[in-house]
């Protein structure tokens, strides 16, 4: 049985093609709407003209790397609580604390399950409605 998601938008962020497709096919296995951009830049355009329910968002990028998108992000008014969840196959603590200082509200380590993704945007939703929600 698949989660109840109300065909949610994902949008994967990541350089490597191949990630971006194994993230994708686990997705849409799930029922969410999944975008994909290979780069901070096109990902700020994205999220420009599109609405999303999270940002999928790879760390190691060239260029304008995972932490700055949502720097990014976090600086225009009109997406600033759009939900970003890092996904890195390093999860040290120093590399968490980074992700959170630059505005992401959570971690996923790479390889993830997509149930993972189903609890974590539940979890958003409460976070982001606030008590009693």
């Amino acid at each position: 049985m698949g989660p109840v998601n109300d065909r949610r938008n994902i949008l994967i962020v990541d350089d490597d093609a191949i990630n971006r497709m194994v993230v994708r096919v686990l997705m849409e296995r799930r029922n969410y709407r999944v975008l994909e951009a290979a780069s901070g830049p096109e990902a700020l355009e994205m999220i420009k003209g599109e609405t999303f329910d999270v940002v999928l968002m790879d760390l190691s990028m060239p260029g304008m790397d995972g932490l700055e998108t949502t720097r990014r992000i976090r600086g225009d008014d009109a997406r600033n609580l759009l939900p970003v969840v890092a996904l890195t196959a390093h999860t040290s603590p120093k590399e968490q604390k980074m992700c959170m200082q630059a505005g992401m509200n959570a971690v996923l380590r790479k390889p993830f399950e997509a149930e993972q993704v189903d609890r974590l945007l539940e979890l958003l939703d409460h976070s982001t409605k606030g008590p009693g929600a």
